[in-house]
């Protein structure tokens, strides 16, 4: 396998621990351990956007009131049960967001036509993601398009000179390090559905 897919097919193994997970503990550890991964492969972590999104989808599930009766707001109710279930589902989305973030930092490439065109997608995801913002504050709007997608472009340029050359090999330490992450996220679910770890909801 090649060095830079590790990363990517690591991911792509976890990602249903992470869907299924049922337990609001489990979804917790899983979601603080990809974004401590995403950290430390270069991504900066924001609490801002994290917590609009857990506040609005936990909000969102006050609609349909479940579980315990906490309090009301005029007609409103407000229930633990939602409340709970809201909150797994916004860390499941932080925590596949994180894990993306994760999975492309290893820049994957694949064979062929069709996997350069795969391998570009992910390239530009990466870049886009890692470059916005460091560029949109210091210009207007237009601006900051016009010199994110030239710095972009020359990003391309030289990663597709490096991609010409033979791919290196993915090393055993590597698989095994990647192995770790995969074991302790599937570890994770299966404490959660074996009723290992404590179950609020």
């Amino acid at each position: 396998m090649r060095a830079t897919n590790v990363k990517l097919f690591m991911g792509i193994i976890s990602l249903p621990a992470i869907l299924l997970q049922n337990n609001l503990i489990g979804i917790v550890l899983q979601t603080i351990y990809v974004i401590v991964l995403s950290v430390t492969s270069g991504r900066k972590f924001r609490v801002l956007p994290n917590l609009i999104l857990l506040f609005s989808v936990s909000s969102a599930h006050l609609l349909q009131p479940n579980g315990l009766l906490l309090f009301t707001i005029g007609s409103f109710s407000v229930t633990l049960g939602a409340l709970l279930l809201g909150a797994r589902k916004a860390l499941a989305l932080i925590a596949l967001l994180y894990l993306s973030h994760y999975m492309v930092t290893g820049k994957p490439q694949f064979p062929g036509r069709l996997g350069r065109l795969i391998s570009l997608q992910f390239f530009y995801f990466d870049a886009i993601t890692t470059k916005w913002r460091g560029i949109a504050p210091k210009r207007p709007f237009i601006l900051a398009i016009d010199k994110l997608l030239h710095t972009v472009s020359e990003q391309s340029a030289g990663d597709r000179q490096r991609s010409e050359s033979a791919p290196a090999m993915a090393s055993a330490i590597d698989l095994a390090r990647q192995g770790v992450h995969v074991v302790v996220l599937w570890g994770l679910f299966l404490a959660g559905s074996l009723h290992v770890l404590p179950v609020l909801i």
